[in-house]
């Protein structure tokens, strides 16, 4: 029988995602408003991929 693995990607909240880009969280919730940065909805607070911050980091350096 072929077992398949699943890849768990890690995700973080607006504060680490702040404190990784060196910006504030509201500027994190802009880039998610205005969709440059892309995250899923959770309850009150929002999830962003890992593969979505580095991303970003490339887009700033």
């Amino acid at each position: 029988m072929h077992e398949r693995k699943m890849e768990v990607k890690e995700t973080y909240t607006v504060q680490e995602v702040a404190r990784l880009l060196k910006c504030s969280d509201q500027t994190v919730r802009k880039l998610l408003k205005g969709h440059e940065l892309r995250g899923a909805k959770v309850g009150r607070g929002w999830r962003i991929c890992h593969d979505e911050v580095v991303r970003m980091t490339r887009l700033q350096g």
